[in-house]
């Protein structure tokens, strides 16, 4: 670079690079609290005024899921070619889109593309998005810090969206225990809420400019530096290929797919069922609190695992999901308004809050810990991959256990897939870490005989 290159480029200073964070953050909290943590709300209302089966409606997370999947590499690949302002107002618009289709459906075929158009806009603006901002932003210290921050605003939009979403439906309930909805008008507040909120961000948010300095050359050496003592020390492991071929992988994916069938309903039905036992507002109370679970979940997930290792960190989980499953089925027995139901109902989120990082942090650093890190990223999609398929079943599953039995019994299977699922990936986890360090050992012979 020459000299007169060299003195227009700019430095950008922490702060500057620290609101872009803080515009992720309220992207997580608002737009993507609304374009998904808020969904689960309008289960019941919606099954009970056009008299769906909850089987039948709760598809729309499965079929949401997927095509979001198949739409993220291409979604990635986009943002390297187009203006990312761009890419986040499309997201937005079609998120905002999606609500309107929401508010104007009355068959499930609506809402079903509705869910698909919802879940494949929020890639573009939080899936894909905000790593997007964050990796340009801090290419090489701090990254992971500022993913963090950026992230749980995701939670601490549920401590406020939560209550709100179900103080406006209550305001648009004929029957707050019967649960039918006399207008639609709550999907076009939400609608204008998601655009008006995601245009402003994006007056503001943006990747560097060609000109602009994101981090010095004395910070970029020490990174560098850095992450090379870290990659001498740690595991490098084995290919995909090698991975694909253990006997303990494929029983480790069975449990991570067997605790998706569990926790789906967790997070996606849980509001529905909570809506015959509670009042609007109490529930709205427990979503409210399922936001600060999750917060501290978050936060505390990553000291879990580098404190205890991956077994004990996911016999936690365990614990925490076995505990939230059982206030559920102890409020199954309670009649509707009881004190106690609402007691049970926060002791549920807290406990349910706690193990979030199982499933959110827990896939990366299971990928590297377990496999190590050659074909980090190709197992980061193999362990992710077993979780989603249970995910994207165990949503309609759980309808249809309720369908055919009840509440009550739904739960019970429930708890018996996290239970499974749990056992048998810690399990495969203990075995795994035994053939690593036996794999270590005889790596170290070879390199000594040499």
């Amino acid at each position: 670079m020459s000299t007169d290159a060299a003195t227009k480029d700019k430095v950008v200073s922490k702060g500057y690079k620290y609101f872009m964070v803080f515009l992720c953050m309220l992207t997580q909290a608002i737009p993507y609290g609304i374009a998904q943590n808020i969904q689960p709300l309008f289960i019941h209302p919606l099954v009970n005024t056009f008299h769906f089966t909850l089987a039948s409606y709760t598809l729309i997370f499965t079929f949401g899921a997927v095509f979001a999947s198949v739409a993220s590499p291409f979604i990635g690949k986009a943002l390297e070619k187009v203006n990312f302002r761009l890419m986040y107002l499309i997201g937005i618009g079609l998120s905002a889109i999606a609500y309107v289709i929401f508010g104007i459906s009355t068959k499930l075929p609506g809402f079903y593309i509705a869910a698909i158009i919802c879940m494949v806009g929020s890639t573009f603006y939080s899936g894909q998005g905000v790593p997007w901002v964050i990796n340009h932003w801090f290419p090489a210290k701090g990254r992971g810090a500022a993913l963090g921050i950026a992230f749980c605003g995701g939670s601490i939009g549920n401590i406020f969206l939560q209550p709100a979403t179900q103080a406006i439906l209550k305001h648009y309930m004929g029957n707050t225990k019967t649960g039918h909805l006399t207008s639609m008008a709550p999907f076009f507040i939400f609608a204008v809420a998601l655009l008006v909120i995601g245009v402003i961000i994006a007056c503001f948010i943006r990747t560097p400019k060609k000109d602009e300095i994101v981090v010095s050359d004395e910070e970029l050496a020490e990174s560098k530096k850095e992450e090379a003592l870290a990659k001498a020390k740690e595991f490098k492991g084995w290919t995909s290929k090698q991975v694909l071929q253990m006997k303990w992988f494929w029983i480790f994916s069975l449990g991570f797919l067997i605790i998706g069938l569990g926790l789906a309903s967790l997070n996606e039905d849980y509001a529905a069922f909570l809506d015959t036992k509670l009042s609007l507002t109490d529930v709205g109370l427990v979503g409210s609190m399922y936001g600060v679970g999750c917060l501290i979940g978050n936060i505390s997930g990553g000291f879990l695992f580098d404190k205890f290792g991956t077994a004990k960190s996911m016999a936690y989980a365990g614990c925490m999901y076995i505990l939230s499953i059982l206030m559920m089925i102890f409020i199954s027995f309670q009649p509707y308004g009881s004190s106690i139901s609402k007691a049970a109902g926060i002791g549920y989120a807290i406990f349910c809050g706690l193990a979030v990082f199982s499933y959110m942090s827990g896939p990366a650093f299971m990928a590297k810990d377990l496999f190590g890190s050659r074909d980090q990223g190709v197992m980061l999609g193999y362990v992710g991959l077993a979780y989603a398929i249970g995910y994207a079943i165990g949503a309609p599953l759980f309808g249809i256990i309720k369908g055919a039995a009840s509440f009550t019994v739904a739960w019970y299977f429930m708890i018996a897939f996290v239970a499974i699922g749990f056992i048998i990936l810690v399990f495969a986890v203990i075995q795994i870490k035994r053939y690593q360090k036996k794999y270590i050992a005889e790596q170290a012979a070879k390199a000594n005989a040499k």
